[in-house]
């Protein structure tokens, strides 16, 4: 029987998304040799696609610190971003990925596509599409494309990926999702509903402490100790989180 590809999923949030990587840093070893591809939202948007160029964690995680201040400062902290991002991961094209990664967006026309892949990204490079995904409203702009190659309308406003699917699934694959939970995504909605993450109930495995500790923003201490509360937490029950992982 074929195996199953595995695809690694993590949850966007700013600041809070250090606790899923955190989570994740704690298993790396045992299962980046076998994730196929990688998935995402917003800032973990960011870190799949370094995953996917062969970045170290501890680069990963160096790069976020020394930059999330940066990064949160508003209107101007996306073209920031851009161009830390390109500096550190180089022009890369989405399409050229060595390990596919899906990518949410949150587009205004329902022509443009919600999740960017290599099959879809045309030439737009790496850190124009974590940049896209990133666009928090309120504090950034929404970024503007333009009709390309394979691009399926002629203008598009690009919001926050984490607006709509926080992060997508790989349909077809093991979905191992590195999330968390707090406050905010524990509230009720209008329909008396949790308004947490809805990908969290569809994926095969789910790794998403609670914690009433970290909101969106934070310079690097913030970002340090985010990484190492889901660091902890996932040392905690390694062992049978891969374990559960080999029986899905």
């Amino acid at each position: 029987m074929e195996r199953r590809k595995l695809n690694v999923a993590i949850v966007g949030g700013g600041l809070s998304t250090l606790i899923a990587f955190g989570g994740y840093a704690a298993v790396h070893n045992e299962i980046s040799k076998k994730t196929d591809t990688y998935s995402a939202a917003s800032m973990g948007s960011l870190i799949v696609v370094s995953l996917s160029l062969g970045k170290s964690i501890m680069e990963i995680l160096d790069f976020l610190a020394d930059n999330a201040l940066l990064f949160s400062t508003p209107i101007v902290g996306k073209e920031i971003m851009r161009k830390k991002i390109k500096c550190f991961l180089g022009d890369v094209k989405f399409k050229n990925l060595p390990k596919e990664c899906f990518i949410s967006v949150t587009p205004v026309s329902k022509y443009f596509p919600n999740i960017m892949t290599q099959e879809n990204a045309g030439e737009m490079p790496v850190a124009d599409i974590i940049v896209a995904s990133c666009s928090v409203p309120g504090l950034y702009l929404p970024s503007i494309f333009s009709r390309g190659n394979q691009y399926y309308c002629k203008i598009s406003w690009i919001f926050d990926g984490g607006l709509t699917l926080n992060p997508p699934l790989n349909p077809g694959a093991k979905n191992v999702t590195f999330s968390y939970e707090n406050p905010s995504s524990l509230k009720k909605n209008l329909w008396n509903k949790r308004a947490r993450f809805p990908q969290n109930e569809k994926t095969d495995l789910l790794f998403d402490p609670y914690t009433e500790q970290f909101g969106m923003l934070g310079g690097r201490i913030s970002v340090l100790k985010a990484f190492e509360f889901g660091y902890r937490k996932m040392e905690k029950q390694k062992n049978d989180f891969l374990r559960k992982l080999e029986e899905i």
